[in-house]
């Protein structure tokens, strides 16, 4: 049941979610849904407002960018909604002035609740818990519960989902299984490379007619011989025999008996890694999961034309028009 294990986990989501916006992509897709999301039209304005009643629109103007700082604060707050699908405001309410101040509270904090009340199935309110988002009071237990009113609190949510309500799916939620995967394929590539990209020297050492069963002996001898660099401390001039670094550890020591062998230094090659295409089709998930066209993140391929770009132009203006409709609602 996946609304039950939403409302389980969701502070666990929001904890992926932080981990997500450290990794360069996601971090990237959140910044431009964001300034997307926040142009300023043809005369400079983030948001318009539009009505005959001239008095409303000097309140308003008044509130959006006086009282609020639209221009400055829409870009964040849009952000932390497309981060954890819910952003919440607490509006400081002034009787016979309006709203005088709003104040960013943690998606962590807060929690909405909805059909308390029979006599009134409107009614919601929601309660701010400190305690969830790690505070605690500096003397003595943890911080108190607040209630707030519908009215005392913004809330912005993605309702794009109905098993996340009441609160919102995150912008970044369909692409965390895929992100997931695709870090754990880029730690293999990387510890791959790093542990087999060295090349391997093959010694076979010529034994000639040396007994079986002291060949073991003259193979470490011969071993520890090439793994020692005669060293003078100049300062001393004490002689000294040091641990030769540049011989690699794992090199092949075989010893060889008879024919025409003799002594003989083969290489062997670093294994290649050919993993990069599975790299390659997970992050192409990770781009479809984010909705964002692949050249707007710099990463070019697949645009054979400028109607390709167009046609991704016009979907991505689509999600953008979708998250500006629910951050004015």
């Amino acid at each position: 049941n996946q609304q039950a294990n939403f409302h389980t986990l969701r502070l666990q989501l929001y904890t992926d979610y932080e981990i997500m916006d450290e990794d360069s992509i996601i971090s990237s897709a959140l910044d431009i849904y964001s300034d997307e999301s926040t142009l300023k039209n043809e005369f400079g304005n983030v948001l318009e407002v539009k009505t005959d009643n001239e008095n409303v629109q000097k309140v308003l103007h008044n509130l959006f960018y006086d009282v609020l700082n639209i221009e400055f604060n829409a870009w964040p707050w849009v952000r932390n909604m497309c981060k954890y699908g819910d952003f919440y405001l607490k509006l400081d309410i002034t009787e016979k002035v309006g709203i005088t101040n709003a104040q960013p509270l943690s998606s962590y904090e807060m929690f909405r609740e909805e059909g308390i009340d029979p006599t009134n199935i409107d009614l919601v309110r929601f309660i701010h818990d400190p305690s969830m988002g790690g505070q605690q009071a500096s003397v003595g237990g943890s911080l108190p519960k607040t209630e707030y009113n519908n009215y005392e609190i913004a809330h912005f949510r993605m309702l794009n989902d109905m098993n996340f309500l009441p609160y919102g799916k995150a912008m970044v939620e369909p692409a965390r299984k895929v992100w997931k995967q695709l870090t754990l394929m880029e730690d293999a590539m990387l510890i791959h490379r790093i542990m087999r990209a060295p090349e391997k020297r093959i010694y076979k050492i010529d034994i000639g007619n040396i007994p079986p069963n002291e060949v073991d002996t003259y193979m470490q001898r011969v071993i520890q011989q090439m793994k020692k660099t005669p060293y003078i401390d100049e300062t001393t001039g004490q002689y000294n025999l040091k641990f030769n670094m540049s011989n690699m550890l794992e090199d092949v020591y075989l010893p060889v008996r008879g024919g025409q062998s003799g002594t003989e230094i083969d290489t062997l090659s670093g294994m290649e890694f050919g993993g990069i295409d599975d790299v390659d089709y997970l992050k192409a998930r990770m781009f479809a999961a984010l909705k964002i066209p692949k050249a707007f993140m710099g990463y070019e391929e697949g645009v054979e034309g400028k109607a390709t770009l167009a046609a991704q132009d016009v979907r991505f203006a689509r999600t953008i028009e979708r998250i500006q409709r629910i951050f004015i609602s």
